[in-house]
């Protein structure tokens, strides 16, 4: 199992993708435990047209939860890892 795909619009998914090196182009983020599920999943974003940010396990996946910094903007790879670094895990619910 592999996260992806939540923090942008299906739409954008057909309308924002550019050639792999273009400059600027939108990064994705990913989060899973499955090496080969990663590599799949990332030559997939690949060939929609984004670049992909690997969170690391699905654990992590928290940090591109709604309310966090790379949530819905577009950001390049760049700005996705910078905003994923800043992301704080939110406080459990009671």
């Amino acid at each position: 199992m592999v996260k992806a795909f939540n923090h942008i619009y299906a739409s954008a998914l057909t309308i924002e993708g550019q050639p792999s090196g273009t400059p600027n182009r939108r990064a994705l983020a990913i989060a899973g435990n499955d090496a080969e599920a990663n590599r799949a999943v990332t030559q997939l974003i690949d060939r929609f047209g984004f670049d992909v940010v690997d969170i690391g396990p699905l654990a992590d996946s928290w940090r591109i939860q709604r309310d966090t910094p790379g949530y819905g903007p577009r950001r390049t790879a760049d700005e996705l890892r910078r905003d994923l670094a800043a992301a704080q895990r939110p406080a459990p619910s009671r």
